[in-house]
């Protein structure tokens, strides 16, 4: 078996016996040498999209547009499920730009990124990335949008959480919706792209090699780490997760060391039908995939470049 046969059996696996849809890419900076299986196919990206949406609030930072240090005051009609601390917190808080973005990504805080991307507006995300040349990455919708079209809600009038957590109790997301749609009317991307994107963070090539280094530092504060870096050694990976229910993401960025980093991205969707109420399913569903996830990690990083 080759060096990295084995990672390419594990995604053949979650595809062929699984029966789950992955997109996987994988590049080792220094040497070029890329592995990659399904990796221009689009995936919604679920919580992964926070990743560009923090390369433009540092690009807008830069640009003298506004500072980190300034303060956002939260207010109920930012409020939306389900990760995160703000949305249990009270209406008046005053976090600063920066303490809001860690929350938007080590804990993948739904209600930080919903004030963020008010702030520098979702077509200044799209064009950002565009002139990266990264066209497949593209936000369509948020993640409160993506709750209310997963749920069949309304979106011309105000849905608060307590009515989300009552529809979340009552019925399942439904697959057929835009939340899951691979087209560019919803938030999606390429493994290929995302891969990329990260690879520039790594490189210092996205805004300015400052603004990298803080994206590196804030990604390695990362609180998600059963999925990729499971088996890694401690503070060795700067990564970003999305779930959706039957989307389990991770996109990031492997350290072994001075000038030899990995980029990866796995975006995998999962058609087995989840039912409302069935947590215990749900919950072996998820783990199953992030084993499988933290397996391909520890063969990328034994293996890739070498």
């Amino acid at each position: 078996m080759t060096s990295l046969q084995k990672a390419s059996d594990i995604v053949a696996a979650l595809r062929d016996r699984d029966g789950i849809d992955v997109g996987f890419s994988a590049i080792h900076l220094a040497s070029g040498q890329c592995l990659e299986i399904n990796a221009s196919s689009l995936f919604p990206t679920a919580s992964v999209f926070k990743v560009p949406v923090m390369v433009e609030v540092f690009r807008q930072a830069r640009a003298g547009i506004f500072a980190m240090s300034d303060r956002l005051t939260l207010a109920t009609c930012h409020k939306t499920l389900t990760s995160g601390v703000l949305v249990t917190l009270d209406d008046g808080l005053r976090p600063t730009i920066g303490d809001l973005v860690m929350l938007m990504t080590i804990v993948s805080d739904n209600t930080a990124t919903k004030l963020l991307l008010d702030l520098v507006g979702m077509d200044k995300v799209n064009a950002a990335t565009a002139g990266y040349g990264l066209h497949d990455i593209h936000v369509a919708i948020d993640v409160h949008e993506m709750f209310l079209h997963a749920w069949g809600l309304p979106l011309d009038r105000t849905i608060g959480v307590a009515e989300l957590r009552a529809t979340a109790r009552a019925k399942p997301m439904d697959y057929a919706s835009l939340t899951f749609s691979r087209e560019r009317d919803n938030t999606v991307a390429s493994a290929a792209d995302m891969a990329r994107l990260m690879a520039m963070i790594a490189a210092g090539e996205v805004v300015d090699a400052e603004a990298c280094g803080s994206m590196v530092a804030i990604m390695k504060e990362q609180q998600y780490s059963e999925r990729v870096p499971r088996y890694l050694p401690f503070g060795s990976v700067a990564n970003k997760t999305g779930t959706m229910r039957g989307v389990r993401n991770d996109s990031g960025i492997m350290r072994r060391g001075e000038g030899d980093d990995i980029a990866y991205t796995v975006f995998t969707f999962d058609p087995t039908p989840l039912a409302a109420g069935n947590s215990r399913f749900l919950a072996e569903r998820n783990s199953h995939v992030a084993g499988r996830m933290a397996e391909l990690g520890f063969e990328l990083w034994e293996n890739l470049g070498k």
